[in-house]
């Protein structure tokens, strides 16, 4: 009994090194894949470089939403190894080939190296990706400008939300081509079946990552409920140039009004965009460009009321309707 009262510390104290040495093996084994497919490892990961609160919870909704939009297999959630491979799968050229470059750059790297910048790099990537190769999904791409100060301070450039909107799910989910050169070529279709301007010869108006959120619109224009109808009638009537033609993506009116529909507004909302936007037309009719009549009339809307003078400063400074 003697020898084993001496022998135990030196027997527990093995274990416990044990254990410790493999924890920190694991630790040092998990990787950023494996924090993305991990909510409750992201949790830790966003928390651990200053991502905290409401803007930790935003940035996990894009990520579920990303992952779900690129592994579509019923409610299964892909493994580490299963979400690179799908990565790797995608056919990407231009600018969506360096974003997959720079994902799958980042996906092996070890969490205990990684940046805040990797980080954020990787999940911008994963956005990016899912928006523009992602299967049958309700969700669609926003500028993080447009709408979170504090994940664009935290360098994050997009976000990605599920619509709830009935026409614009329908619209997303079984009417948009998931490959990209379809959607492209979607896009060229309605554009001329409706007369309302061309793709080819609008310069960078339209960025890769926009085109579903303009695919969006002209499919809204066939299906879309009355008060979106209208809503797309007052952007098309303020996309008229000096001789009365409608064309929504003019470089010498840069508007990307169109964007409206990336996110989910309530009827009253598009009711007074649907105003405003009359307003705007009228009064600038003649002219091709909008710009300084919009913020003309906005400014002269938020006169003594500073809340709105902040958002209309705000909408000028990050061009998230007008370049």
């Amino acid at each position: 009994m003697k020898i084993w009262k001496n022998r135990l510390p030196r027997v527990v104290l093995a274990v416990s090194l044990g254990f410790l040495i493999q924890g920190q093996a694991m630790a040092s084994a998990i990787k950023l894949v494996d924090i993305l497919v991990n909510e409750t490892g992201l949790s830790e990961s966003l928390s651990k470089h200053g991502i905290r609160g409401t803007s930790a919870t935003k940035v996990k909704s894009y990520v579920r939403n990303s992952v779900s939009s690129l592994y579509l297999y019923g409610n299964k959630k892909p493994t580490a190894s299963q979400l690179k491979r799908f990565v790797r799968g995608i056919k990407a050229t231009g600018k969506d080939a360096r974003y997959k470059s720079d994902l799958l750059k980042l996906l092996n790297k070890s969490e205990k190296k990684m940046s805040q910048k990797d980080l954020v790099t990787a999940i911008n990537s994963l956005i990016y990706l899912a928006n523009r190769h992602g299967k049958s999904s309700s969700a669609i791409l926003a500028c993080a400008a447009c709408v979170s100060d504090s994940l664009s301070k935290k360098g994050f450039k997009f976000t990605l939300e599920t619509m709830n909107n009935k026409q614009s799910k329908k619209v997303l989910s079984k009417m948009l081509p998931s490959n990209p050169r379809s959607l492209t070529n979607y896009i060229n279709a309605k554009l001329g079946k409706f007369q309302i301007g061309s793709l080819s010869g609008s310069g960078k108006l339209v960025a890769a990552e926009e085109e579903k959120a303009l695919g969006l619109f002209l499919g809204l224009k066939d299906v879309g409920s009355k008060q979106q109808k209208s809503l797309i009638g007052a952007i098309e009537n303020l996309s008229k140039d000096s001789s009365g033609k409608v064309n929504i993506i003019n470089p010498q009116n840069p508007h990307k009004l169109w964007k409206l529909f990336s996110e989910d507004i309530s009827e009253s909302e598009m009711s007074g965009w649907t105003s405003l936007l009359d307003e705007v037309a009228k009064k600038s009719k003649g002219k091709t460009n909008k710009k300084e009549v919009f913020f003309e009339i906005l400014e002269g809307r938020a006169a003594g009321k500073t809340d709105l003078q902040d958002r209309v400063q705000s909408l000028k400074n990050k061009n998230c309707f007008f370049k």
